[in-house]
């Protein structure tokens, strides 16, 4: 069987979850190719990354094509993805459905032969009344990554993490004016971003790893990857988002207390990690933890056992591919309106003043003629436009600036 994944190779340790899906493809079928798609696209633009992909399907006779979606990306055009359906076995990945699932993941999926899902198996559901074959695989991993380091645990209480988000902050400041030491590590915090290596040693570390569960509370911008979240919509600050920290710290064997969330139980039992929803029930626990540091160990050796085998990518992807039935395609019909438009064409600002400002005129006009400008968000549109000239120009002027 000949695999061609299309992902984003991340360099080193940052997102380390797009190169562990990769690596449990490719450490089950060796003849994989790998492809960045989202260089890919910078690099040839529009014609040629289509051509590119299409050859590569028809010249190395490839059985399934693996789309490994950055969350909210928007690159594939939906007619390109229904060509390369119709030559193969078109499998997707998508992050974060919670946030994209209407936006932009409903469409793509139309074309999908499978769809697997790093979340709750509840969350399958709204994808199969669309009549989309879909699976929950939850969260997994390259578990060789990560390290069970046995050390004694010489913090009590941490948090790595995105800490500007407002519920967090108070859940932390409300154990720290009780009395509680509480280390916090990331965006916003006084001891700042760390390592993947840094992080494998604080959770070893640490008898109470704190994970929440909140998702973003405003339209936001990513200036680092380019990406558009300008279609997740304001309601999302009241969903509770199933993470993968839980599972990250259980490979590591250490205790996780998480704030619940729809589908937790489906990653551990009541016996391998503990839950809390309210600040009170937070403090409650996090006393009663810290004087039993025996029932802290149990569970977390507990959880340990359950993580290795459960979320092992390389395992998960195995008994995945094994059971596909190639053969089995359903015959679709795919749907799209302005809504999905709009964040397409919205989208492919970035490419398009990428272009320009390189100089790049041929592929400048390739995107000009596929975007319909009376359907764009205008302001997503501007931060495409002004963060390709940063990067592009003013970065290019004043090297080594900043």
């Amino acid at each position: 069987m000949k695999i061609l994944v299309l992902t984003r190779k991340m360099k080193g340790k940052a997102n380390f979850i797009y190169n562990s899906y990769t690596n449990g493809i490719t450490k089950n079928y060796p003849d994989s190719i790998v492809i960045d798609y989202f260089d890919l696209y910078f690099d040839l633009a529009k014609e040629n990354f289509e051509k590119k992909i299409l050859e590569t399907i028809k010249v190395k006779k490839i059985d399934i094509v693996f789309i490994n979606f950055i969350s909210g990306d928007l690159t594939f055009d939906l007619k390109f993805l229904q060509k390369i359906e119709s030559v193969s076995y078109l499998i997707m990945n998508f992050y974060d459905s919670e946030l994209f699932f209407e936006p932009i993941e409903r469409y793509y999926a139309q074309c999908a032969n499978l769809v697997i899902l790093p979340t709750s198996s509840a969350f399958t559901y709204y994808y199969k009344i669309l009549n989309i074959n879909t699976t929950s695989t939850l969260s997994l991993f390259d578990i060789k990554k990560y390290e069970n380091k046995k050390i004694k645990k010489d913090i009590d209480i941490s948090f790595i993490g995105n800490i500007e988000k407002k519920s967090r902050q108070e859940f932390i400041s409300f154990l720290q004016d009780k009395g509680y030491k509480v280390e916090t590590y990331g965006l916003g915090t006084k001891n700042g971003k760390v390592s993947f290596d840094e992080m494998i040693d604080i959770f070893n570390r640490t008898k109470i790893n704190l994970n929440f569960s909140d998702t973003i509370t405003y339209r936001s911008f990513n200036r680092t990857y380019n990406t558009n979240y300008s279609t997740v919509p304001k309601i999302t600050q009241f969903l509770q988002q199933l993470k993968g920290r839980t599972i990250e710290v259980a490979l590591c064997g250490s205790f996780t207390l998480s704030q619940d969330a729809l589908g937790i139980d489906e990653l551990f039992g009541k016996d391998e990690i503990d839950t809390f929803k309210t600040k009170d029930e937070l403090l409650q626990k996090v006393k009663y933890y810290l004087d039993n540091e025996d029932i802290i160990e149990e569970k977390s050796n507990l959880a340990y056992k359950t993580a290795i085998v459960k979320f092992d990518v390389e395992r998960k992807f195995k008994e995945l591919f094994e059971n596909l039935d190639l053969k089995n395609k359903i015959e679709k019909k795919i749907f799209i309106d302005d809504a999905f438009l709009s964040n397409f064409y919205t989208y492919h600002i970035l490419y398009l003043f990428n272009f320009l400002f390189k100089g790049r005129f041929k592929d400048f006009y390739q995107e000009f003629k596929l975007i319909e400008f009376r359907k764009l968000d205008l302001i997503t549109s501007y931060y495409h436009i002004t963060q390709q000239f940063k990067y592009q120009v003013i970065n290019k002027l004043f090297k080594g600036r900043k």
